[in-house]
């Protein structure tokens, strides 16, 4: 089913049908309109336990609101976050004013400068000291992101490789980011660089590595983000 959706337009469908939902699947629906981006990018089994209600209720409501399921809502809804997250679609939109097609050039450099200075403001040492404590006691580290996020994992690998810590890069191409974190060990670490627009892929592979107990460094653009839910250790940064 294609449909033109904006976030306004899942509350409008809500509102009309929420007279006829049962109790937990208003709780859901409220959970939804709330939190959009944790529902879009969380599994049907985290919901469940999160919202303490039956897998099944959540498929229910899903059907309610006229998808053929959970897994339908949950695409519609991750891609159109996806796309209202990019930041070339934020940027596109910040140079239709003329001011800013003059100036573009010292308006994004400007903007780079603000991103940084707020983001030291807001660094937090005793996170930094405790993620420090987690590479230094694994044995490897993993670095992992998709799009952007890859070439920040990169870097990180690169870095990290200087000053002796064993690091690799996940690369996202033949094997998915899960089949690669199969052969880590329980001690080994991930560092995940997950910035918008989120990759379902880099969350479901945190997913898969907190369940084995590896642990994981992040870094997003807020605390809000689908990734902070698997991480031990989050850095938030500014990507205005």
């Amino acid at each position: 089913m294609v449909r033109m959706t904006t976030l306004l337009y899942y509350k409008e469908l809500i509102v009309e049908k929420f007279d006829k939902l049962t109790k937990n699947q208003k709780k859901i629906a409220q959970f939804l309109l709330d939190h959009p981006e944790e529902f879009a990018f969380s599994s049907i089994e985290i919901l469940a336990d999160k919202l303490k209600v039956g897998k099944s209720t959540i498929v229910r409501l899903a059907q309610s609101l006229g998808y053929d399921g959970f897994l339908e809502l949950k695409t519609e809804l991750s891609n159109k976050l996806r796309s209202d997250l990019s930041p070339t679609k934020k940027f596109k939109e910040a140079l239709k004013s003329e001011p800013a097609k003059s100036h573009f050039i010292s308006i994004l450099a400007q903007n780079e400068v603000n991103n940084i200075q707020a983001t030291i403001q807001k660094f937090d040492r005793e996170l930094f000291n405790k993620a420090v404590k987690i590479f230094v006691s694994a044995p490897n580290i993993y670095t992992m992101g998709v799009g952007i996020s890859y070439f920040i994992a990169e870097i990180a690998a690169f870095y990290l490789n200087r000053i002796t810590m064993r690091a690799k890069v996940f690369t996202h191409g033949v094997m998915s980011f899960e089949e690669q974190i199969i052969s880590l060990k329980r001690d080994d670490a991930i560092l995940v660089i997950s910035l918008p627009p989120y990759s379902y892929s880099t969350i479901e592979a945190a997913e898969a590595a907190q369940y084995r107990g590896i642990k994981i460094v992040a870094i997003t653009d807020k605390l809000t983000s689908p990734i902070t839910q698997f991480s031990d250790v989050v850095f938030t940064i500014e990507t205005n």
